[in-house]
């Protein structure tokens, strides 16, 4: 049963820094949009983000709000897609954690794929999480007390972590959509 059309008039935070990993930031996107929501790009960039396409910069895409500005009360989800190249500037940036925490406080709907699972380490939110995490973020997450399920796609609450490829994101996805519909009928 796909959960996605939970996505329907909702509005969801995708936060990126230039080099994030513009594969699941398309399916991201074509996944919400097909299923009438809206998304807002949101970033520490000014003007435009680029993405990361295999093993080049990929393609340019508008901010539509900054990181300064952003409360997570304006916002139904969070996703934050993977992406090696943009996880240093997110995890430096204190509106970036501020952002973060304020969602997983809240028990807002929270997705991170890939790498950008790291971020939980910068918050301090890692301790008694399950989460999906690759081998090169395994050892810092185990480091800050989180519990690595070794599976694609993992949920705890409201928190959804996924390895990187298709299958993780699309995953996600569903789960994310779920935690939304949840919270819609509770």
């Amino acid at each position: 049963m796909s959960y996605t059309s939970a996505f329907k008039g909702k509005k969801i935070a995708v936060m990126v820094a230039s080099g994030f990993n513009e594969e699941q930031f398309l399916i991201i996107q074509k996944t919400i949009l097909d299923a009438g929501g809206s998304y807002t790009i949101i970033s520490r960039d000014i003007g435009t983000t680029n993405g990361w396409a295999s093993q080049k910069w990929g393609l340019s895409y508008p901010v539509d709000q900054s990181v300064v500005e952003t409360l997570a009360i304006d916002y139904d989800a969070l996703i934050i897609p993977g992406g090696f190249n943009q996880i240093e500037t997110l995890s430096n940036d204190l509106h970036v954690r501020r952002i973060l925490r304020a969602f997983l406080r809240e028990d807002e709907p929270v997705g991170l794929a890939g790498i950008s699972t790291i971020l939980l380490t910068t918050i301090d939110a890692a301790k008694g999480r399950k989460v999906a995490a690759s081998d090169a973020d395994t050892a810092l997450l185990i480091a800050a007390g989180a519990e690595i399920i070794d599976k694609p796609t993992v949920r705890d609450k409201n928190l959804i972590t996924a390895t990187s490829g298709e299958s993780g994101i699309t995953d996600l996805l569903e789960m994310l959509a779920q935690v939304i519909k949840e919270n819609k009928e509770t």
